[in-house]
């Protein structure tokens, strides 16, 4: 029986020679993270968490209960459906954040990698790269894995490509199926629908991304393609300049460092991100800005799955250390048609969770905004999308798949 690995080295990935970073260690439940001597002494170094792993002294302890372990290194590790990959092997399931850690082998979003040795890495190298050519067999390989289908039958789609979609489907997007692939010489995540969806997923997506870039929000580049009748989502990756450069990357969850929040508490919100943009970005007020028509876009499709994993802060300026919120990303209606108004997952304004337009005004002075500036944003939101059947045409949706998301569209309150 293999024994648990409870120790490693953080490596910053970004093109060049790996760097060591700092060791990471689990001894009697407790998550230990050090910076290293050599690291510290770099003049380009940085703080990998500057809220919650900031530079204080050399062989500064940061600790953290084993249940919880750190979040920039959660982001790290692979996501819901990358778990459910893994869970398909014929392997030991990771018992810790270090395990995960190593099983990502460098290939989640942002440039932090594992290693059980302080002197070289193992990444996943350029030759396992998914080629476009191949998604149809990964379509079929996703949807085994996401219907529960026996572990022997998927064994026998060939080790190559499960090893394959294991290493590259376990970068951002929760739980859906998806894989990143080389097109165009770069790379994307290529997200497939699910059976169980309730509407053509890759399609909406596409158009919601396309109302976000007409509304100038920062978006990464999104294109739509069919591969045996099946539509696909392809979003470039905004933590890769290609395929040897990576950018650093921390999830809004993170930086909150909240572990137990009640349902009506303001910490988890969009003023609390607007106030982190504050701390940690290198223009401020310009993502503040971002954040809040971000905030209006949500509410307005519904977007109810605006969770703290689906915000995040990109070092945009590698040699700067100059951060900004992440492109846009994971946008589309979510929960019941019916109910107005809706609960989102963090807090819109002082009355909590409820996405409605007098929630959007009552804390906009928290964005640097004015009433009157902030009603001008919910104008021309709610403009391009009242124009949101011709994003859905450009997708090639029916009339009926569009009326289908009608009730989604919260406009009038």
């Amino acid at each position: 029986m293999q024994e648990e690995i409870k120790s490693c080295y953080i490596f910053l990935d970004t093109g060049d020679t790996p760097q060591v970073v700092a060791q990471y260690a689990l001894k009697d439940s407790i998550y230990n993270f050090i910076y290293g001597k050599s690291y510290l002494d770099l003049n380009n170094s940085f703080e990998l968490d500057p809220i919650n792993l900031p530079f204080i002294t050399p062989n500064t302890a940061y600790t953290t209960a084993a249940k919880d372990g750190f979040g920039v290194l959660a982001d790290a590790t692979p996501d819901n459906w990358g778990r459910k990959l893994t869970l398909t092997q014929h392997t030991r399931v990771p018992l810790n954040q270090i395990e995960w850690l190593i099983a990502a082998r460098g290939n989640a979003v942002g440039c932090l990698v594992a290693s059980l040795s302080s002197k070289a890495v193992k990444t996943v190298g350029k030759e396992s790269f998914v080629k476009f050519s191949d998604l149809q067999a990964y379509l079929k390989l996703s949807k085994a894995v996401d219907q529960h289908q026996d572990p022997n039958m998927i064994s026998m789609m060939t080790d190559n490509y499960l090893s394959k979609l294991i290493h590259h489907g376990s970068s951002m997007g929760g739980a859906r199926p998806k894989v990143v692939v080389q097109h165009k010489g770069i790379e994307w995540i290529a997200k497939f629908n699910k059976s169980d969806d309730l509407f053509d997923n890759a399609k909406v997506e596409y158009a919601s991304m396309k109302m976000a870039q007409a509304l100038g929000l920062n978006v990464s580049n999104v294109e739509l393609e069919e591969v045996e009748g099946n539509p696909i989502l392809l979003v470039e990756r905004f933590d890769r300049n290609c395929p040897e450069r990576k950018k650093h990357y921390i999830s809004a969850h993170s930086l909150m460092n909240i572990r137990k929040v009640r349902v009506d508490d303001l910490k988890m919100s969009y003023m609390h991100l607007s106030k982190i943009c504050s701390q940690i970005c290198h223009d401020a007020i310009s993502n503040q800005l971002e954040l809040y028509k971000r905030m209006v876009l949500n509410v307005m499709i519904s977007n109810t799955d605006d969770h703290l994993k689906n915000h995040g802060f990109l070092m945009h300026d590698m040699k700067n250390h100059h951060y900004s919120l992440s492109p846009l990303f994971d946008v589309l209606p979510h929960g019941s048609r019916a109910s107005y108004p809706k609960e989102h997952a963090i807090a819109v304004g002082e009355e909590g969770r409820i996405g409605t337009a007098q929630n959007l005004l009552s804390r906009c002075n928290a964005f640097g905004l004015t009433e009157f500036q902030a009603k001008e944003i919910i104008k021309n939101v709610r403009d391009v999308l009242e124009s949101r059947d011709e994003f859905f045409k450009d997708a090639e949706m029916s009339d009926y798949q569009m009326r289908q998301l009608d009730h989604y569209y919260n406009l009038g309150n």
